[in-house]
């Protein structure tokens, strides 16, 4: 097996066992996973909104610092987009099926369904509902896309490193992200990527499902 390959091999490997207990036992694999996010939700919550506060920091002292006009690129090299095409491209790709189908859908949930604070239908509600939504869509969101991206970028154009989340982390572990140990993040980074992937895109067939004639 090619070095190369590792991350690859395995990550197709855990999705598909994922995949096939989805298929033969759904109860059971919706029962653990939402157990887990339970677990998750409320022994790490606290921890998850302290981390996201910091990111915004971080993003804007990067904006506002002499550190964000660091070039991601060669000195003598230009934009490869122009701002208007990066622009859309950031919606486009940093945002697609969960910007169209739960920007309007998420606050008249909150509200309607399942007020996270307050009892739903009420006043309280709708402030709950849009604060909520402006957590999960508003500059908290963006800045934890741009602090991954930027990390990425940065070590890739600047150092001519990878495209791969092991590579940010070389200051932390030296020359381990060349091992096994970079092999075990990138391969952490695959899943949770198609997954959270998946999650947006199953949500948004249901919805178009929903609302189209059968």
């Amino acid at each position: 097996m090619k070095q190369r390959y590792i991350v690859l091999y395995i990550s197709i490997f855990l999705l598909s066992i994922l995949v096939l207990t989805g298929v033969i036992i759904p109860e059971l694999l919706e029962k653990v996973t939402a157990n887990i996010k339970s677990l998750f939700a409320n022994a790490f919550g606290w921890y998850y909104l302290i981390l996201v506060a910091v990111v915004v920091i971080s993003c804007l002292y990067l904006l506002m610092s002499p550190v964000g006009r660091i070039k991601l690129g060669k000195q003598d090299e230009g934009p490869e987009f122009s701002r208007p095409t990066w622009i859309a491209m950031l919606f486009s790709a940093g945002m697609g099926i969960g910007l169209v189908f739960y920007g309007t859908s998420e606050p008249i949930s909150h509200y309607a369904i399942s007020s996270p604070t307050g009892e739903i239908g009420t006043d309280q509600a709708i402030k709950d509902a849009l604060r909520f939504t402006f957590f999960h869509w508003g500059i908290h969101a963006w800045s934890i896309y741009s602090i991954v991206a930027l990390a990425i970028a940065y070590f890739h154009f600047r150092h001519d490193h990878l495209n791969l989340i092991s590579a940010t982390l070389q200051p932390l572990f030296g020359d381990r992200v060349t091992g096994m140990t970079g092999k075990a993040i990138d391969t952490f980074s695959v899943l949770a990527t198609v997954l959270g992937v998946a999650t947006s895109l199953g949500f948004g067939a249901v919805q178009i499902n929903g609302a189209s004639p059968i």
